[in-house]
């Protein structure tokens, strides 16, 4: 068998099989992803997505533009996150 099986990677045989649903994500982008003051994506023709915010890591390169700073995963994903999360209920309300 290769990869050799070890301890770390067992068969799955034996019931019950749970599934759990997952979402994609983006990390590190670097600037790869514009986001605009009110956390909304920016779109390739400039405009702000109306549905469709980022906040936390994807935006490091947006708020640093070179290097990283420890923490600063967990302060931006608390600043626009809490920014992200009240223009998306804005957005479902409206």
């Amino acid at each position: 068998m290769s990869p050799p099986k070890s301890h770390w990677a067992r068969t799955i045989d034996t019931p019950p099989y749970l599934a759990y649903p997952l979402r994609p994500g983006i990390t590190f982008t670097y600037l790869g992803v514009k986001v605009d003051e009110l956390a909304r994506i920016q779109m390739a023709d400039g405009k702000p997505s109306a549905n469709l915010f980022a906040a936390g890591e994807v935006m490091a390169g947006n708020i640093l533009g070179k290097g990283y700073l420890a923490g600063i995963g967990m302060t931006i994903g608390s600043v626009f996150g809490r920014i992200a999360g009240r223009e998306a209920a804005r957005y479902v309300h409206n």
